[in-house]
């Protein structure tokens, strides 16, 4: 040093931080707090990182699928006229980032197989060539399927989820009956519609909820099932980006008119929605935490080593080191330690999220353990989709708090006084 200063952050204090960094025998429990701090803060890192990028995936995934088979918006059309129908939907199609727009009838119904096996369905009614245009549904049905007799004018066949096909002990070309609880009126009473439909295919979308109760049938067939006339439930609409869909909602109000009612998917699946944004952000505050409490043993290894090196404070004081030095040689020697903790994070992190499929499958292949069952989650795999701008924003958190939890301590550090320091040596 000359004339007791030093460049801030100069080879003299980055090499006196490095070496007090180094471990020694004589001051083993500040090294082994070290390594535990580099630990817990790339655990912590680590965690939120695989939790965030899990809860995004899931996220993404569950409502790419939910919005894959059902609609962006809806407009209601119970009890109109086919004419009114196609009016309303002929409007829609005019405003921008439609994309599509089909009349389908949703209703409720059992089917039951040729051996008593019986489960109650979701039915939806649809023309042929709006299901085609579902990518979702029509790339997943399984070979032996297809929309041959979709709409067939003997024997109309009818799609089916796999795991509803499971359950029913049922397969392509062979024949169920839905019984529909809205019946015909009879002398006696209301008696239920029943019908028999040929399974034309077998689709799997990957969610367990869809696989394992929707049926799709002709919407001719529909009508007559549950007593539509020549009408339907609703026009659903997809649009380019579902997430304008309060835009299009108030294009659609105004060309439509204020009495037809007009509603978004959100509307349909607000609970669901809801509670992820709830969960994720809940999440999110909890592991902040858990890194802010990692961060606080790096300032527990810190008064150690101050406490240790007390003697050497002193006698750089005394040969003209600065208070700012000594207050950067600290917090250089223990951010070192956060840096080193936060790396070692987002690398297992990422690459945990990167390969996360590959290590589900080899702990089911190992342990026999499944780590997530589809029957739980509505989902077959475990998603994840690590979103950069996220990493970033940890990363940031991370520096932050762990450059706090280190500034008051390094501070402190500084503020020895040589002549107390050195009086009982």
């Amino acid at each position: 040093m000359s004339n007791g200063r030093s460049a801030p952050f100069g080879l003299f204090e980055r090499m006196l931080a490095g070496r007090y960094l180094r471990a020694k025998r004589a001051h083993g429990g500040v090294a082994l707090i070290s390594v535990i701090s580099v630990i817990a803060i790339t655990l912590a890192v680590m965690a939120l990182i695989i939790t965030m990028s899990v809860m995004n995936g899931f996220r993404e995934t569950l409502l790419s699928r939910i919005l894959g088979v059902n609609g962006h918006v809806y407009v209601d059309v119970h009890n109109m006229p086919n004419g009114e129908i196609e009016r309303l939907a002929a409007l829609a199609r005019e405003v921008p980032d439609v994309v599509h727009v089909a009349p389908i009838i949703n209703a409720q119904a059992l089917a039951t197989s040729p051996d008593g096996i019986a489960a109650g369905v979701i039915v939806r009614g649809i023309r042929r060539e709006d299901l085609q245009a579902l990518p979702i549904v029509a790339d997943s049905i399984r070979s032996g399927g297809g929309f041959e007799n979709f709409e067939g004018v003997e024997s109309p066949s009818i799609l089916i989820g796999d795991r509803l096909a499971a359950s029913l002990g049922a397969a392509e070309n062979m024949a169920i009956s839905i019984l529909s609880p809205q019946g015909a009126a009879t002398p006696f009473g209301l008696t239920p519609r029943r019908k028999s439909f040929l399974i034309g295919g077998v689709f799997s979308v990957g969610m367990a909820e869809f696989d394992s109760a929707l049926v799709y049938m002709p919407i001719e067939q529909a009508q007559i099932l549950f007593g539509r006339g020549n009408g339907a439930d609703e026009l659903e609409i997809r649009i380019r980006d579902p997430d304008r869909s309060a835009q299009i909602m108030m294009d659609l109000r105004s060309r439509l008119g204020p009495d037809i009612y007009v509603y978004d998917w959100r509307a349909k699946s607000q609970g669901l929605s809801d509670a992820l944004v709830v969960e994720r952000n809940v999440m999110r505050l909890i592991l902040m935490i858990l890194v802010a409490i990692a961060a606080l043993n790096i300032v527990t290894g810190l008064i150690m080593l101050v406490k240790n090196k007390s003697r050497d404070i002193a006698i750089l004081r005394t040969m003209g080191a600065t208070k700012g030095a000594i207050m950067r040689v600290f917090f250089m020697a223990s951010a070192s330690l956060g840096m080193i903790g936060l790396s070692l994070g987002l690398l297992f992190g990422v690459g945990f999220c990167l390969n996360i499929e590959a290590i589900q499958n080899f702990i089911q292949d190992t342990t026999g353990f499944d780590v997530f069952p589809g029957t739980v989650y509505s989902l077959e795999t475990l998603p994840a989709r690590v979103e950069w701008a996220e990493v970033l924003g940890i990363s940031i958190f991370t520096i932050l708090v762990t450059f706090s939890a280190t500034l008051l301590t390094s501070w402190w550090a500084s503020r020895f006084d040589p002549v107390e320091a050195l009086r009982y040596e």
